[in-house]
């Protein structure tokens, strides 16, 4: 689903550029000045043109899940993978790439935030989750296994961001 198609060009040219300084400085704290500098406008219109901050936040989070897919559908190959493992370590990869490290980090301030109980970022998380839950039902060899895949990756990325790779190696060893 992509609801951008029905936003005015105003609209999505300024979730584009929200987008592009919450993928450069992360989200954790963001307020709607700085987001509304990045998209060249006040935060005032910012909340006409999509109702409340969390309206806001909502369409840029959904813009950045879209986002996230598109770029795994042109980075990666088409079709199935032979493995499990074989499409997590791609996905891993790309993860740990430039364009990568700013979705992990959103990725993360969504995570912590909504650990906290936000609607919003907690919204945004099950968004996410499903866009890419099923974008790995297209990869894997088993459409299946993409929930618990799905689980598995989280916590490999985890342990990525700890500074603890083997620990990640580990659990993808059992995908073997």
């Amino acid at each position: 689903m992509n609801v951008e198609t029905s936003l005015d060009p105003k609209r999505r040219a300024w979730l584009q550029d929200m987008a592009a300084h919450v993928l450069q400085h992360g989200l954790r704290d963001a307020s709607l000045r700085p987001l509304a500098k990045a998209a060249g406008t006040s935060d005032r219109m910012l909340i006409y043109h999509f109702g409340s901050k969390d309206g806001v936040i909502s369409a840029l989070l959904l813009h950045l899940a879209q986002s996230l897919t598109a770029h795994l559908d042109v980075a990666l190959p088409p079709g199935r993978a032979e493995t499990a493992r074989e499409v997590v370590e791609e996905v891993r990869a790309l993860m740990q790439s430039d364009m990568g490290q700013g979705y992990m980090r959103l990725w993360f301030d969504i995570l912590s935030v909504a650990a906290q109980g936000d609607g919003p970022h907690r919204q945004a998380g099950h968004v996410l989750s499903e866009l890419f839950e099923g974008w790995l039902q297209k990869r894997l060899p088993d459409p299946a296994q993409a929930e618990a895949v799905l689980t598995l990756f989280e916590g490999v990325l985890v342990m990525d961001a700890l500074d603890l790779s083997a620990r990640g190696d580990a659990a993808l060893d059992l995908l073997d």
